[in-house]
């Protein structure tokens, strides 16, 4: 189900098809902002799927964890699990995993769940080859769902319909990824930031 801005009247956002990126510094908002989207939708008819930047490490299997909350059966959690490479954690202790292996759990939950996906900064703490997959995946669904996505990669920016870009609190701009320019996101990270161009693709890049 797409979301648009009758669905969320009370927020000074209007979510795109896709992905929809927010971006900005720690303590701009971005938690904030999906934490009040998540209330505001709450007893909509909006499938949602939260991944959140922090989370505790309960002494449960990992297949406890994916159905906690809810009353799906384990079949609908097994194909993103193939997907990223986890079936095999499904019976170990979420808590003695590692900080990406918890976080692939998570992932596979919220994209499992929600036909409206929200991330909060979830490739962090993943290796390269993981944080990959991650993009692509989310990137492959994008026809199928709808994301809102905060985070500081800005690898993500190629992959998004929407930017939105947010600093002490309030959203400073909000746009096409095509339009998004070094000057936005150095008031908003407050640094240098360049835009390259690397085998025709259009990426920023901190300018030390």
């Amino acid at each position: 189900m797409r979301v648009g801005r009758s669905q969320l009247s009370s927020m000074d956002i209007e979510l795109s098809k896709g992905v929809n990126l927010v971006l900005g510094q720690n303590g701009a908002g971005k938690t904030t902002l999906l934490r009040s989207i998540i209330e505001s939708l709450r007893g909509s008819s909006v499938h949602k799927g939260y991944m959140p930047a922090e989370f505790s490490s309960p002494e449960i299997p990992v297949k406890d964890v994916l159905l906690a909350g809810t009353r799906n059966p384990l079949e609908n959690y097994l194909e993103f699990s193939k997907e990223l490479e986890i079936t095999h954690l499904l019976d170990r202790t979420f808590s003695t995993l590692s900080t990406g292996e918890k976080k692939l759990v998570l992932v596979v939950k919220a994209l499992s769940e929600g036909q409206l996906v929200l991330m909060d900064e979830p490739t962090s703490g993943l290796d390269v080859r993981n944080q990959a997959k991650v993009i692509s995946l989310v990137s492959r669904l994008r026809s199928e769902k709808d994301f809102l996505i905060a985070t500081h990669d800005l690898n993500w920016i190629e992959r998004a319909d929407q930017v939105i870009v947010m600093k002490k609190g309030k959203i400073i701009w909000q746009s096409s990824p095509d339009l998004l320019n070094e000057q936005v996101l150095e008031t908003a990270y407050e640094c240098r930031v360049k835009k390259v161009n690397i085998d025709n693709k259009k990426m920023f890049i901190l300018d030390f």
